[in-house]
């Protein structure tokens, strides 16, 4: 059961890495680590996971905000 856990907690951090890096791709023209950092990128995603709004909306946002406060 653990293992199986293990397996979806890595396919969520997967999928929100990817969802993240194709939002500042599509916007931006450049990828995820142009523009934050990884330890960034975890807090993010601990942010994400407190949320619990879909992946693509989520990232979304968080890229428009990010970009028009920095």
């Amino acid at each position: 059961m653990k293992i199986e856990q293990e397996k979806t907690n890595d396919s969520i951090w997967w999928n929100f890495i990817e969802a993240l890096s194709d939002e500042f791709i599509s916007q931006t023209g450049v990828g995820i680590y142009a523009h934050v950092t990884p330890l960034d990128v975890h807090h993010v995603y601990e942010e994400f996971k407190q949320h619990q709004a879909p992946i693509r909306y989520f990232t979304r946002e968080y890229v428009r905000t990010h970009l028009h406060t920095h």
